[in-house]
């Protein structure tokens, strides 16, 4: 059965998803990048079906999306160099990786890293507000296909897999987010996207040698 799409500016909607990702559904968000996948962080089982879905093992870095720069603390092992990228670049496009908190969710494996974001799309915030603060979340790509910038583009991938599909309308950056690596001194851009790379090395005053 195919998922229903409602809006994600709709109360109801937004009480829908909050209750399907407490009894560990898989649900589809849009962002300000790409639309994606979420469920929530303390379930493992969730976690495992969304990679069966995305026919994936796992992410390099477990992907968590926040509601607002503070949680980051709750997730990650954040240095002065990744409080400084987020209060400039949050909310926006560029995702940080970092070293999990040891004392976080079993989900999350202590050997593995976090990549964290939190997104402008301010239609998005009732919902991580309901569930408090932090999702899980993968992008809305399968199979070689370019990642979901619209609703209809993530159900034409997912709508038998998933509960739920939030419209929000087209994406507005419709590239997914720079992912900056933060667990390296200095940092290192693992994935370009929608941040240009300049933009980050200005910020941080780096020389062109010291980001090789």
């Amino acid at each position: 059965m195919s998922a229903p799409i409602l809006s994600i500016r709709s109360p109801q909607a937004i009480a829908r998803a909050v209750d399907l990702l407490k009894e560990g559904q898989l649900i589809i968000i849009p962002t300000d990048t790409i639309y994606g996948i979420a469920v929530l962080p303390d379930n493992p089982e969730a976690i495992v079906h969304l990679y069966e879905v995305r026919e994936r093992v796992s992410e390099p870095a477990s992907p968590f999306l926040l509601a607002d720069i503070p949680y980051m603390e709750i997730v990650a092992r954040a240095n002065r160099t990744a409080w400084r990228l987020a209060r400039r670049f949050w909310p926006g496009p560029l995702t940080l990786i970092l070293p999990p908190r040891p004392d976080y969710l079993p989900a999350v494996r202590r050997a593995m890293p976090v990549a964290l974001r939190v997104p402008n799309f301010p239609a998005l915030l009732p919902l991580l507000e309901g569930i408090g603060g932090i999702l899980f979340v993968s992008g809305a790509i399968c199979c070689g296909d370019p990642p979901a910038v619209t609703a209809q583009e993530a159900a034409a991938l997912f709508a038998e897999q998933v509960a739920l599909i939030l419209d929000g309308g087209d994406a507005p950056f419709g590239v997914p987010s720079t992912i900056l690596d933060c667990t390296l001194d200095p940092p290192k851009i693992q994935r370009h996207g929608a941040v240009p790379e300049d933009k980050i090395w200005e910020f941080l005053a780096l020389h062109p040698e010291s980001k090789r």
